[in-house]
């Protein structure tokens, strides 16, 4: 199987704006070399912040975001379309197409007269900027933005008020563009027949999360891109989708099921024993440790998939420290009850055989969240570093992730060898 060519990543990537807006949470995403993305969802999902992310327009506020250009820097090798149709008063369409011209140095002219001729710029060379209208100059964008023969182009609107025989002329034009050049598109919402021409691929976001990515090659047959649109935003609706939990948090989550299932299992044969007592306080303060072990789970899989911020780990902290001290209390507590009472022995039992979990809170899972890592790992690296530093924080996020997998893997051992001695 052909190895595809990956022209962009991003890698743990959000967007903060006045240090409290989070427009995009913690994104990873890679695209491929001749790829055509559609990138849909609802108004301020950060469509568009995420454009302007992948377009290198703006900075992003954590993570790595990394190009793979054969051109070798970002302006020559990504085309832009911006989405503002107002220009300086007095500029004429053939001031700025030549000022793009000379500052890409194109010399082509067949080139350039075919980007004159697919845009209708001929007809409209000496008129003034602000005196065409909107539609037309968003295609004018487009037009500036594909000058240069970039290996990435980003379009965030592809004008649908314009004629059909118009548009399919720019379309057909951007398809053959593609084709021939292997260039990279993404798109954001665009319609049904930009889609059609341009696109193979569709990056679902909601609230500055990627919810979804489909390749059309995946779907259905009966499914066009305008029903897989309807469905995805009914689903969005409905409250439907799960958001895929952070890379980083994977093997936590992960840990955590292994240590939360060998309890339930034991929880479960101490309700059964205990069936007719289950009204009782002692009972009761057993199945609150149940209680606080599967909200704390609730909320790792929240933080997973939300932005990670200082206050949320404080907050994952905070329960697991009052986790641990509610195990500790209701051990204590149940040395003092009366020895008659019939279940006093079977919870001692229980508390015995679920030892591991405590041990797990307090010397696994504390120890990770009490670590500054998980931060730097996540939203609050800033583009400021340098590329040693990046490189080093790469390094050091895979060296987590494999030492998180390998005490996962270990403490599964242990756990298997201990039911068989028991």
């Amino acid at each position: 199987m052909e190895q595809k060519d990956w022209i962009v990543t991003l890698e743990n990537v959000s967007k903060v704006f006045n240090k409290k807006i989070w427009a995009i949470k913690k994104v990873n995403l890679k695209i491929f070399r001749g790829e055509g993305v559609s990138v849909i969802g609802p108004n301020q999902s950060g469509k568009s912040v995420l454009g302007r992310l992948i377009a290198s327009q703006i900075k992003n506020t954590g993570g790595i975001l990394e190009y793979n250009f054969n051109q070798g820097n970002a302006l020559s090798s990504i085309g832009f379309q911006f989405r503002q149709t107002t220009w300086p008063d007095g500029f004429k369409i053939k001031e700025i197409f030549n000022l793009y011209k000379e500052i890409f140095n194109i010399n082509d002219k067949e080139w350039l007269d075919e980007i004159m001729f697919t845009f209708d710029i001929t007809s409209r060379w000496n008129k003034v900027l602000n005196s065409c209208n909107t539609s037309w100059l968003q295609l004018f964008s487009i037009a500036l933005a594909i000058i240069h023969k970039p290996e990435l182009v980003v379009l965030d609107e592809v004008s649908s008020t314009i004629g059909i025989d118009f548009k399919v002329r720019i379309l057909n034009f951007l398809k053959k563009y593609k084709e021939n050049n292997n260039a990279t598109f993404v798109i954001i919402s665009p319609d049904d027949s930009t889609f059609h021409y341009l696109c193979n691929r569709v990056v679902v976001l909601d609230t500055g999360l990627i919810i979804s990515d489909d390749y059309t090659d995946d779907w259905d047959k009966n499914i066009n891109f305008e029903t897989y649109s309807l469905q995805v935003m009914e689903a969005i609706v409905n409250k439907e989708v799960q958001v895929k939990p952070d890379p980083i948090f994977k093997p936590i989550i992960q840990n955590y099921e292994v240590h939360y299932n060998l309890f339930k299992e034991q929880y479960n044969k101490f309700l059964e024993i205990n069936q007719e007592y289950e009204n009782e306080p002692e009972i009761v303060e057993v199945k609150n440790i149940n209680y606080y072990i599967n909200e704390l789970y609730n909320q790792l899989i929240a933080v997973s998939t939300t932005a990670l911020n200082k206050k949320s780990i404080e907050s994952l902290k905070g329960m697991i420290h009052q986790l641990i001290t509610y195990m500790k209390k209701t051990k204590k507590a149940i040395w003092k009850i009366d020895s008659d009472l019939p279940y006093k022995k079977s919870i001692f039992i229980f508390l015995d055989k679920v030892v591991f979990f405590f041990f797990y809170l307090e010397n696994t899972l504390m120890k990770i969240f009490k670590s500054n890592n998980i931060l730097n790992y996540a939203s609050e690296k800033t583009t400021s570093m340098t590329e040693k530093e990046i490189s080093k924080l790469v390094l050091l996020k895979k060296k987590y992730i494999q030492e998180e997998i390998r005490l996962m893997k270990q403490e599964n051992r242990i756990m298997k060898r201990l039911e068989k001695m028991k």
